[in-house]
């Protein structure tokens, strides 16, 4: 079997042979969803103070590598075709409303519970000491940065998430744990920004760790029964809306 399509295969198997969980996941995926945390730890944590043209460009480039590696991997090395994306109305009315929701809940949780308590203004202090250090101190810039997170970021997570690491997976385990591998991968990186922005002991950083879980657990539920991309991006997209609008206010 060439080396390439080797590297293709989601199991190898000798006959009579059980593979355990672990070893039914292929290396490339255990890579992927590991890479964002690692990739977290290194730009939140050990760049942090940095100057900001350094951090900009760590940042940039580990970006760069998280998401070519999915297409440079599929297309490239295991030479699979295209896929056309899938219009479904009703999952988009489903990824609209649960987007609209879950914006609802965090700008209601945030202007009405969190704004003026003390973990809100040790968000605020870190907030502004990551927007420093990423340029983004005037209202136009991060706008435009907002922008771009919303549109272009939550679709490059959804190619990410849900159309690698979660359809390969749910080609190599059965799909309830595709889902919870996957989702618990795209929780982990969410895990060290919420350390950092709210304090490695408040409960705030794993309950709102627990709900990127839960939303990456919908998205991937939503995208595996309708194979449409765009109602999980746009449902994503909302989400990061949400996130942008409570930034603004701790910012401006």
């Amino acid at each position: 079997m060439p080396e390439d399509t080797r590297l293709c295969e989601l199991s190898v198997r000798q006959p009579g042979e059980e593979l355990s969980l672990a070893e039914r996941i292929p290396l490339s995926l255990w890579f992927a969803m590991t890479y964002p945390f690692v990739l977290t730890v290194i730009y939140f944590i050990f760049m942090n103070g940095r100057d900001t043209g350094i951090q900009n460009t760590v940042f940039s480039s580990l970006k760069l590598i998280q998401f070519a590696f999915p297409a440079v991997f599929v297309f490239l090395v295991c030479r699979e075709s295209i896929e056309l994306p899938v219009w479904k109305k009703p999952a988009m009315r489903l990824g609209v409303v649960f987007g609209i929701l879950i914006l609802v809940a965090a700008l209601g949780l945030y202007f009405g519970l969190l704004k003026g308590t003390a973990p809100y203004m040790h968000l605020k202090s870190k907030v502004l000491g990551k927007v420093e250090g990423f340029g983004l101190a005037s209202a136009g810039a991060y706008a435009a940065f907002a922008i771009f997170y919303s549109v272009i970021h939550s679709g490059m997570e959804e190619y990410y998430w849900r159309w690698f690491v979660y359809k390969r997976l749910a080609k190599s385990v059965p799909d309830c744990l595709a889902i919870c591998f996957s989702s618990i991968g795209f929780m982990a990186h969410h895990v060290v920004i919420m350390v950092v922005f709210f304090g490695l002991t408040s409960p705030l950083a794993y309950l709102f760790s627990i709900g990127v879980a839960v939303g990456g657990a919908f998205w991937a539920w939503l995208y595996g029964r309708s194979g449409n991309f765009m109602a999980v991006w746009l449902s994503h997209a909302i989400v990061d809306t949400a996130l942008f609008i409570i930034g603004y206010d701790l910012i401006f």
